[in-house]
């Protein structure tokens, strides 16, 4: 079954609807963007989802992790520059495509997220990622027209979705979502 992380979680109700619809992981923004979340906002929605689903903190530095996961107790930490935070916590560790031939240097305790457009919606040729021997997720672009296909032609462990399941950024579309998990539904049933 894939793993499925929700992305820009900005109220404890979109993500309520995320799990309920069987999202594996929510992903909350901590760097500047429309879905950048506050800590008072943060805990709100880990008080919500604790338990049910990962708590996915996303940092574009790495200097500011301690203090979220001491205030917030995050699950997983989400890192898109150069370096490891003094925190013991799984690394979700973002590559861009045109990196994809540095993915054996990424360290094999942390989980590689290829991501084609850094929150901006943008697809990339996923089949570049099929040689990727170690389990992977991919994210960039998806939504609930092209997540089946992206599965079948990189064949991740997981994916990662933020704009294309929105009405308005930061906003999710609960009618989107359920698309989506219904796409990446059918495409483990192929596997």
């Amino acid at each position: 079954m894939t793993w499925i992380k929700i992305c820009g979680i900005t109220t404890p109700r979109d993500a309520e609807i995320a799990i309920d619809l069987g999202a594996s992981a929510i992903g909350l923004i901590f760097a500047p963007s429309s879905r950048e979340v506050s800590l008072e906002r943060a805990r709100d929605i880990a008080r919500s989802v604790r338990g049910r689903a990962e708590l996915v903190g996303v940092f574009k530095e790495v200097f500011s992790v301690r203090a979220v996961h001491e205030a917030v107790g995050l699950d997983r930490m989400q890192i898109h520059v150069p370096g490891r935070p003094d925190v013991s916590l799984p690394i979700l560790r973002a590559i861009r495509p045109e990196e994809l031939a540095t993915w054996e240097d990424v360290p094999v305790e942390e989980t590689i997220l290829i991501d084609g457009s850094e929150g901006r919606g943008l697809a990339f040729d996923w089949s570049l990622a099929r040689p990727i021997s170690r389990p992977f997720v991919l994210a960039g672009g998806l939504s609930p027209t092209n997540v089946e296909e992206a599965i079948a032609k990189a064949r991740p462990m997981g994916v990662d979705v933020t704009s294309g399941v929105e009405s308005v950024p930061g906003r999710k579309d609960e009618n989107k979502l359920a698309l989506f998990f219904e796409a990446v539904r059918r495409a483990d049933a192929r596997d």
